[in-house]
């Protein structure tokens, strides 16, 4: 992870390409750090991007995967992404994703948590866990459907599909698509333009405009990953059991 501050604005850039930028407990940390930071004097913007082609790829599933010897430490971080993506969605001050690139999984779920996404063209953003046999764990089915109504987010969790950052912003997912070139640098002004504004002004605004989800939804959407997620650790210790000679 690689924190900058850029006048008024903090930026954080996960910096695992070879990756995709996925997020794994070290990732996870590294954005409870960024987000403990918006307390401090002279910060007035969160902006969130990624290093390379990704912006991130969702959970670390090489990690999650050596988890499932345990559950309870697999439920444990999985919550831990959860707990992450609510605490964006919470944050004291106006949050910003610089979509730079691929944006599946929990990285969409970043993306949605944030309250403005910008996009490059060239940026590709999916659901993506029906590719995988899974299911959103840490938000995409609740706040999908707020971000482009329910018939297109429907379609993007259950098809699997992949848009681009045209078609992202077409459709409403982030405010707008710019040269991947162009991206840091319009990110940037947007920062510095929000930061001039009355910072009192600016957190009521926060208090109004923020989605409200009712806890059954959230509930629903957890219950469904973790029966899962239980499924598959009982599958994986039964393949492992050792049967005696």
């Amino acid at each position: 992870m690689v924190v900058t501050r850029r006048g008024a604005a903090l930026w954080a850039r996960i910096d695992r390409p070879g990756a995709g930028n996925a997020c794994s407990s070290a990732v996870m940390a590294g954005l409870e750090e960024w987000l403990a930071a918006a307390d401090e004097p002279g910060i007035r913007v969160l902006v969130l991007t990624g290093t390379g082609r990704s912006f991130c790829a969702g959970a670390d599933l090489a990690e999650a995967t050596a988890l499932l010897r345990d559950l309870t430490a697999l439920r444990k971080f999985l919550d831990r992404g959860r707990r992450l993506v609510r605490a964006v969605m919470a944050a004291g001050v106006p949050t910003i994703a610089a979509v730079n690139g691929a944006a599946f999984g929990g990285g969409l779920e970043l993306l949605l948590a944030c309250d403005v996404a910008v996009a490059a063209d060239t940026a590709r953003i999916g659901d993506r866990h029906i590719a995988v046999g899974q299911v959103p764990g840490w938000g995409s089915s609740v706040l999908l459907p707020l971000a482009v109504g329910p018939a297109a987010a429907r379609r993007l969790l259950i098809a699997g599909e992949t848009w681009t950052g045209e078609d992202a912003a077409r459709r409403g997912l982030v405010s707008e698509a710019v040269p991947a070139a162009d991206l840091d640098r319009h990110v940037e002004a947007l920062a510095e333009r929000i930061a001039a504004l009355d910072e009192a002004a600016v957190r009521r605004m926060l208090r109004v405009a923020r989605p409200v989800v009712a806890a059954d939804a959230w509930d629903r959407e957890w219950t469904t990953l973790t029966e899962h997620v239980t499924a598959l650790a009982t599958e994986h210790a039964t393949e492992h059991v050792v049967e005696p000679e």
